[in-house]
């Protein structure tokens, strides 16, 4: 009977997870694309894993061929306003000529050799040391973020010659074998059973999430609440991290600054600073992972710049090359000196093009002052937004800084109850109107709003109205009502 009952659990759990190539079909066949963007998506279903990520981003997805700065082009050439960037990626625009005559520069002489120096990779090095905070820094290079997680965690536990890594609720940091058990999402999670990514080195502290508080206080004490409770985990004689003797089996911290797969979260103030001072008191690094947060997306070049914390390790991919796969762990020299050659190794890990189109990236960082220009414009897009909050009681919670912007979509603002389907609702009128971006969050009600850094004013004014139309479409479908107050830390 045990055996049967088994069975039958991994069945039903597999056919709740399983999509089948027909039904993605279906999803395409019924969506609103034109002719050769659904012969793409046709293509697609018919060549690629049904694991394919955008169908479970939108009910289908577009298909994007082309872009200009803030502006993306499905194959049936219908314009929408990127407020996705290839998920924080393409923060100086989509398609600039300086990173395509830099790679195509690089390419005349040297696409890839192996893992080993090379002139762009050598001056991407020194640029990142010198913008990363902190001093005496170093850097190691990997190909994507999620390696950048995992080397930092092995460099983390190497140093300290502790096991354990804590990571925040809500967190995501790839999706890899390695880094899964960082990422607190158990719909991915559910894709390793029976065998779970359970690594007994990862352990989970609350994040501080102000508007659905983990640990039950209120918006303004959420960070204290949260520190207080990790604190606690910490000192107890009862806990695995270490007893009241001071001892720890905790080798680092790693969070997110700003929650980004989790909705674009904005934690309360003064939770990173208590973190450090955490890490700091029981000898345990900080490790944090900048990757969607950083690189000027908040209106600081590093997200922890507006706590003025000063991490052990960062994390940098995404934004980092326009696109181009490269991503690198920034940190003290000490950490970075403390092993020996082969330590870590990658084939493809900071070629000679993809660091070229890294510095023409930062080039262009420079020159056009984007991570100023995020904040500026940044407080233009929460002004626009507040005054739709003050219209739409659909909105419960605005997350904004820079142009890292989330969107909490709620019933009702005094329950704080979920609006999920409406998000749904709202996410398919926006990209029908020709607005492009994501829906995540705990409860998939928020909206996440990532355009590149050169967005222009009246581009963020049309996505406004967009939002508008479609706010209101989704409140008459719930039936919502009458707006009452709305939060905005």
């Amino acid at each position: 009977m045990h055996d049967l009952a088994f069975e039958r659990r991994v069945t039903e759990q597999r056919r709740r997870l399983h999509t089948s190539p027909q039904e993605l079909l279906d999803r395409v066949e019924r969506s609103h694309y034109g002719p050769k963007s659904k012969e793409l998506l046709r293509q697609a279903v018919a060549n690629e894993s049904t694991g394919f990520v955008g169908f479970a981003l939108f009910d289908c997805p577009p298909a994007i061929v082309r872009g200009e700065n803030a502006t993306v082009y499905d194959a049936d050439g219908k314009a929408y306003i990127d407020m996705l960037a290839g998920f924080s990626v393409s923060n100086v625009g989509q398609a600039r000529r300086e990173i395509r005559e830099a790679i195509a520069a690089q390419a005349e002489s040297l696409i890839h050799y192996f893992d080993f120096p090379n002139e762009q990779r050598e001056r991407l090095a020194e640029r990142l040391n010198r913008l990363a905070p902190g001093e005496d820094r170093r850097t190691a290079f990997g190909v994507t973020g999620a390696e950048a997680v995992d080397l930092a965690i092995k460099l983390a536990r190497w140093y300290t010659g502790a096991p354990i890594i804590l990571s925040g609720y809500g967190a995501y940091h790839g999706t890899t074998q390695g880094t899964m058990a960082t990422t607190a999402k158990g719909g991915m999670w559910s894709y390793f059973y029976p065998v779970g990514p359970h690594e007994a080195g990862h352990a989970k502290i609350p994040y501080s999430y102000p508007y659905r508080c983990p640990v039950g206080a209120d918006p303004e004490h959420c960070a204290e609440a949260c520190l207080e409770f990790t604190r606690r985990l910490l000192r107890g004689k009862e806990s695995p991290f270490g007893d009241g003797r001071g001892i720890s089996n905790v080798a680092a911290i790693l969070v997110e600054p700003m929650q980004a797969s989790a909705g674009y979260i904005i934690p309360g103030e003064g939770y990173l600073k208590g973190l450090r001072e955490l890490c700091d008191e029981h000898g345990m690094l900080l490790i944090l992972d900048e990757i969607q947060a950083g690189m000027g997306r908040t209106g600081r070049w590093w997200a922890c710049e507006h706590e003025s914390v000063v991490p052990d390790l960062m994390t940098v991919s995404k934004g980092l090359a326009s696109g181009m796969p490269v991503s690198a762990v920034v940190g003290h020299s000490d950490l970075l000196t403390s092993w020996g050659p082969g330590a870590h190794v990658g084939t493809f890990a900071a070629t000679p093009a993809a660091c070229a189109a890294a510095n023409a990236t930062l080039d262009i960082y420079e020159r056009e002052g984007l991570v100023e220009r995020a904040a500026r414009v940044g407080e233009h897009f929460r002004g626009r937004l507040e005054e739709l909050a003050e219209k739409h009681p659909i909105i419960g919670w605005i997350d904004a800084k820079g142009l890292f912007v989330g969107i909490e979509l709620v019933l009702d603002r005094a329950t704080k109850a979920p609006a999920a389907e409406a998000t749904s609702q709202v996410l398919e009128s926006c990209v029908r109107a020709g607005l492009l971006f994501e829906r995540g969050g705990y409860y998939y009600n928020r909206l996440q709003l990532i355009p590149p850094l050169t967005i222009e004013t009246a581009q963020i004014d049309a996505a406004v109205e967009i939002l508008d139309a479609a706010f209101g479409e989704a409140e008459k479908t719930a039936g919502i009502g009458r707006p009452t107050q709305v939060s905005v830390p």
